[in-house]
């Protein structure tokens, strides 16, 4: 009796040691295969647009009379866009009291894309037009401060090749012209515009 009870016993233990090595088997014997991709990344691109004006003024008449347009109110700029994302440009004015001065009613403005051998800040030497004299604006300062105020509102440029999408090294020469009215009546002597900005500012736009 005794010895069947220790068989049964070494019976078990050998059951066990069975099963352990079974799922031994299990745990060690899988096989397996891996394969990556490395290297990713995500940037963000550049908006940047400059001009030459070294901080100068394009105009800045003084004692103007009625249908006054003498070569000193024309200048030129270059603009060129630096930025590595796609971008769309716009012309406007930040100066809000330029829509209600005094004398810009009477003051006409024609703004023109062009092209310059060697562009040379306000020179408009060897400036040629891209299409029409006034092709960008062609109208008052009253006008020209009322209706483009901001980026959204601003006059859509476009680049060299006559897209509206700009990209790294497009560059483009504006003229500017601005002449007192001949129009301009007898109570605007002595009236101004005041000092006003001029800003092209860029946006990236979907590729």
């Amino acid at each position: 009796m005794i010895w069947t009870k220790k068989k049964k016993v070494m019976a078990s233990l050998v059951t066990v040691a069975v099963l352990g090595s079974v799922a031994a088997f299990g745990v060690f014997g899988a096989f397996s295969a891996e394969t990556s991709n490395d290297g990713n990344e995500f940037s963000a691109g550049t908006v940047a647009i400059s001009d030459n004006d070294a901080g100068g003024f394009l105009y800045q008449v003084t004692n103007a009379a009625p249908g006054q347009s003498n070569p000193a109110n024309e200048a030129c700029i270059n603009v060129e866009y630096t930025g590595t994302s796609a971008a769309g440009v716009h012309l406007f004015t930040p100066t809000s009291a330029l829509a209600s001065a005094a004398l810009s009613p009477y003051v006409n403005l024609e703004i023109t894309k062009g092209t310059q051998a060697s562009p040379s800040f306000k020179t408009c030497t060897g400036f040629t037009p891209a299409t029409t004299a006034g092709d960008v604006y062609d109208g008052t300062l009253q006008t020209f401060g009322t209706d483009y105020t901001d980026y959204a509102s601003g006059i859509a440029l476009t680049n060299p090749s006559g897209a509206t999408s700009w990209a790294n090294g497009d560059a483009v020469v504006y003229r500017f012209r601005a002449t007192l009215s001949a129009s301009a009546p007898n109570s605007a002597q002595g009236a101004s515009t005041g000092t006003h900005s001029f800003t092209w500012g860029a946006q990236s736009v979907a590729p």
